[in-house]
């Protein structure tokens, strides 16, 4: 368990306690290959130092759960986020992405949020997960989240979707119909017709945190027009 202090305003820090759970390992060639993704693009990566966890270089991160303290009416209640995939972020190093799932849930009154992901590979940026897959591995794709690790609450936040993902809206579809058999209040982030990414910029492109709002999910056909 790791802390990480997050600035909400001028005059308020958070301090949060974070874990996270991983699975399986980046191997040589693997490191070698991806590193060649953001070389190619120009992204200027130490990628086999982004992804090292205590000297371990895992692939997939699974699970991360931050908590913090709240006096909010809904304190000691969690915010589930399914987002398109991890980054970089683990409990030792936050991101922007996570650092704005927290300062969100916070606003609207939770004090711990759980994270899952629809592809749980640890590459930055949309674009650089499908050139790790092959074709084939995107088209039988099946995306493995454990419903037991949500809260009742769930954020569907992984932003405009990738198009070369071939079963995608099967994919959306399979999510959507487990998530509802379990009686998970689902949400959007703004009333728009897609699932809003917590980055940055998207976040800065309608004036900030504050100006986000929750909104919940009435129908699959919203999701990827």
């Amino acid at each position: 368990m790791y802390s990480w202090k997050i600035k909400i305003d001028k005059n308020k820090l958070l301090d949060v306690k974070v874990d996270a759970s991983f699975s399986d390992t980046f191997n040589k060639e693997e490191l070698k290959q991806i590193q060649k993704f953001y070389d190619n693009k120009g992204k200027k990566i130490h990628f086999e130092e982004k992804v090292k966890v205590d000297g371990i270089c895992y692939k997939n991160r699974t699970k991360l759960i931050a908590s913090w303290h709240s006096e909010s009416k809904n304190s000691e209640k969690a915010l589930g986020f399914i987002m398109f995939n991890p980054s970089f972020a683990n409990p030792k190093n936050s991101d922007d992405t996570v650092r704005n799932a927290i300062k969100f849930a916070n606003k609207e009154g939770y004090n711990k949020i759980i994270v899952l992901n629809l592809f749980p590979i640890r590459i930055s940026g949309a674009d650089f997960v499908c050139k790790y897959y092959s074709k084939e591995d995107l088209k039988n794709y099946k995306c493995e989240i454990n419903f037991g690790d949500l809260p009742e609450d769930v954020v569907l936040c992984w932003g405009k979707l990738p198009k070369r993902i071939p079963n995608i809206d099967s994919i959306i579809e399979k999510l959507y119909s487990e998530l509802t058999s379990t009686n998970k209040a689902l949400y959007q982030i703004t009333d728009e017709n897609f699932q809003r990414h917590l980055s940055s910029p998207s976040v800065n492109s309608i004036g900030g945190i504050e100006q986000l709002k929750l909104t919940k999910i009435q129908s699959i056909y919203k999701f990827n027009k």
